[in-house]
């Protein structure tokens, strides 16, 4: 047992006054004449037991009545008390929204019954408790508030297709709660403990705040998702040719059995739909990849999505996309017909990726820039540097003419280097680099300069670059059997298109389709946003943008030349989050190394057992003014004067004296 106001015990000492007064008690009988001396003397003694009886029952009435005023006042805390009987408190309350929790869980979905825990945290809160409340994605919803003002912010805590961080949240909850010192400090947090959501290694804790940790049941079935779709001809493609996306499916968490008996269930059957219209299914086994064709698609905007039989949690089951259809761009070749370049462009047109030559918007200058413009009227230039280093300075100077500030410069040490995976619907896995240049800006670079493809030492090898009233697009090798593998590589075709179609002007924002959950940088045009359920929002061009909801998004805005620009882009549910594994205490432990970790669930009962580390006991004081009440109306029901004190029932009680006790 303890006490909140130790001091106040020493009212207990006031039980010494009714004791004086009882010791000092002077007996005032009146004694009267009576001729029945046999009568008076039992009438007597019967009032003298009576008296000694009363009086004593009194004291200790009013003894207790002492006691009881003075243990409330002391306020005292007996054992480890409910989630209420904590100290003051300041609690960094972490709900987990991301599109793991959109699981069942009992025939209810995994948020709403994170949401109802916190919502039992709060109501556990006392009224000089502060509360910080975090979604994992997103912002922070309160901050140093009470807990009835947290309350309503929590109702409006929705779930989103993004991915946690819980590393991440729990290092900023910690760092919100303020160290004065004079108030404990506790952080809980309502999640599945899906494995794949530390994403960042955690720090060492530099704060004793502990971490309570909710313990959802583990999922009792696995969850099928789509985890990954690929535009075949990518974001932008040339009309008039046929495109696919390709797609993988996945078959993750603790209870997914390695090879499930049913033959049905051991594969995912997959629905295409293109523009609001159903456009084609597949059947393949989880795991694996399937391809679909899409049909004939005319120059424009469209979208779609590709969707699964659902399995686990909902949201990933789904998958979006959007790819805009531009006319075939016509090219302009400058440099050798017969060279790998040139015969890659031939290739392209022949199959109908490429318009008929001419004055093309896109020009392509290999290596020979000393014979006049070749660019002049191309919205693209893609230049491709000579193999012989003698001509560099004509290269560069050719760029200087079209206000390219960057420049090739010799490197006599590269080697044999490999490049680093494109963003882009091939690959270059295998092909090494022997000839390169080095490409360095003049100083007046643009910040949105882009590298779009690097060696594997890390400097550029491919530059995207605005110069005067074109884009350009600079190499760092030639494309030569010598200088590298890429033009005897199955790749070479695509890498082509990729320049001619996916990384020129042709291309428009956005280059690649985005994760939910995740900040993006809208374009310099942006003005406004269409979220897939039908909101604008307005928008600085330029800005971050985070889509909290997977499916397809509206850009629009003015572009440069005061025209109306309108693109879109896809986000879709982080691949991370199909798999629903959770982490064991263990794993919790080893991760917060340095912070106390506990763990309470699943039931709500448990949790709130488990929360508000820092108890005092249950507060009897209640209890003990209960008491003290019932001993008053006692103590006025035997101190009234002239209660009812008849005689024996055979009649020899009848009072001869009357007095009182002081």
């Amino acid at each position: 047992m303890s006490f909140l106001y130790l001091s106040a015990l020493a009212l207990g000492l006031s039980v010494a006054v009714p004791l004086i007064l009882h010791l000092r008690r002077r007996q005032t009988d009146r004694r009267v004449s009576f001729p029945a001396l046999r009568y008076l003397s039992r009438a007597e003694d019967a009032r003298s037991r009576s008296l000694a009886a009363s009086d004593l029952l009194l004291l200790a009435v009013r003894i207790g009545l002492l006691i009881a005023l003075a243990l409330a006042a002391a306020g005292p805390l007996i054992g480890r008390g409910g989630a209420r009987d904590h100290e003051p408190t300041d609690l960094a309350l972490i709900v987990d929204n991301s599109a793991s929790v959109g699981r069942l869980d009992e025939n209810r979905i995994l948020f709403e019954s994170l949401v109802e825990l916190a919502r039992s945290a709060l109501a556990a809160a006392r009224p000089e408790d502060r509360v910080w409340l975090f979604p994992t994605v997103g912002e922070p919803l309160a901050a140093g508030v009470a807990a009835g003002r947290a309350a309503p912010a929590l109702g409006q805590l929705r779930p989103t297709d993004g991915a946690a961080d819980l590393a991440a949240v729990v290092a900023r909850a910690a760092a919100a709660l303020p160290a004065d010192g004079g108030r404990r400090r506790e952080i809980q947090l309502l999640s599945d403990l899906q494995a794949s959501a530390l994403r960042t290694d955690p720090a060492a804790a530099s704060d004793a705040a502990p971490l309570v940790a909710y313990a959802p049941r583990p999922p009792d079935e696995p969850n099928g998702a789509l985890v990954d779709v690929e535009l075949t001809g990518g974001t932008t493609a040339p009309s008039g040719t046929g495109h696919g996306v390709i797609v993988r499916s996945a078959r993750t968490g603790p209870a997914a059995p390695p090879d499930p008996p049913d033959g049905a269930a051991a594969e995912a059957d997959i629905r295409l739909e293109l523009d609001g219209r159903l456009a084609g299914a597949a059947r393949a086994p989880w795991g694996a990849s399937a391809i679909l064709g899409l049909p004939e698609l005319g120059p424009g905007l469209h979208e779609g999505r590709l969707e699964v039989n659902p399995a686990g949690a909902r949201a990933d089951d789904l998958r979006y996309f959007a790819i805009r259809v531009v006319p075939p761009p016509a090219v302009r070749f400058h440099g050798d017909a017969n060279g790998f370049v040139g015969l890659g462009i031939e290739t392209l047109r022949d199959g109908g990726r490429l318009g008929a030559g001419g004055n093309g918007a896109v020009a392509v200058v290999d290596g020979d820039v000393s014979v006049g413009a070749p660019w002049e009227g191309a919205e693209t230039v893609i230049f491709v540097p000579p193999a012989d280093p003698v001509d560099l300075a004509a290269f560069n100077q050719g760029l200087a003419s079209v206000g390219i500030a960057w420049q090739a410069r010799v490197d006599a040490g590269s080697g044999d280097l490999g490049l680093a995976e494109p963003e882009a619907a091939f690959s270059l896995s295998g092909v090494r680099v022997r000839q390169r240049y080095l490409l360095r800006t003049t100083g007046g670079g643009s910040a949105a300069d882009t590298a779009l493809l690097r060696t594997e030492d890390g400097e550029p090898w491919l530059i995207r670059t605005d110069s005067d009233d074109r884009m350009a697009l600079i190499l760092a090798s030639p494309l030569t059997a010598t200088a590298s593998d890429l033009p005897a590589h199955p790749a070479m075709v695509p890498f082509l298109e990729a320049l001619l179609v996916h990384w020129s002007h042709l291309a428009t924002w956005p280059f690649a389709d985005f994760d939910a959950g995740r900040p993006l940088t809208l374009p310099e045009w942006a003005g406004e946003v269409e979220s897939p359920d039908g909101t604008v929002r307005a928008v600085e061009g330029g800005a971050q943008f985070t889509p909290l909801r997977a499916g397809v998004y509206a850009v629009r805005g003015t572009g440069s030349d005061g025209a109306v620009a309108e693109t879109h882009f896809a986000a879709n549910v982080p691949e991370e989050e199909a798999d629903p594994t959770p982490m064991g205490r263990r794993e919790l432990e080893e991760l917060f190394a340095g912070r106390p970790v506990f763990t309470a669930g699943p039931d709500a009962s448990a949790w709130e057992d488990g929360i508000f580390r820092a108890r005092r006991g249950r507060d009897m004081a209640p209890w003990l003014i209960a008491l003290a009440l019932a001993l008053i109306g006692i103590e006025l029901y035997l101190a009234t004067p002239g209660r009812s004190r008849r005689p024996s029932a055979d009649g020899e009680g009848s009072e001869v004296t009357s007095g009182a006790s002081n």
